[in-house]
């Protein structure tokens, strides 16, 4: 489960972490699954049938408006997400594993506060 740059809420083939594969697979030393997006039943399953150990990369979270809260549009207009499509989004990504570590940051309180991270039931 990552992020890459600022898509805008909206899937962009430069912000794909597919290329991160090879990688991650190099510095493992192991195979790693991609799904091609990072929820949703399609996730779901190739999750759930992953075994124990493996790896599973999940697209950019931030193809969804609802990871950030917010995007803009073709204006440059800010828009908001959804109320009820970001506690969707929140359910889609608790249902995919019960801890989430995070090590991007030493200090927690500086970490946006963002769907993936926060406030997740």
């Amino acid at each position: 489960m990552s992020h890459l740059g600022r898509p805008n809420g909206s899937p962009n083939p430069k912000y794909s972490l597919q290329p991160v594969v090879p990688e991650l697979e190099k510095q493992l030393g192991k195979s790693v699954t991609f799904a091609p997006d990072c929820v949703g039943p399609e996730v779901e399953d190739i999750v759930n049938k992953a075994d124990g150990g493996a790896v599973v990369l999940l697209e950019n979270l931030r193809f969804h408006i609802e990871e950030e809260g917010s995007s803009k549009d073709k204006d440059g207009n800010k828009v908001k997400a959804d109320k009820e499509k970001v506690a969707k989004f929140r359910k889609g990504l608790t249902a995919l594993g019960d801890v989430y570590v995070s090590k991007y940051r030493q200090r927690c309180s500086n970490v946006l506060e963002h769907r993936s991270n926060s406030r997740s039931p």
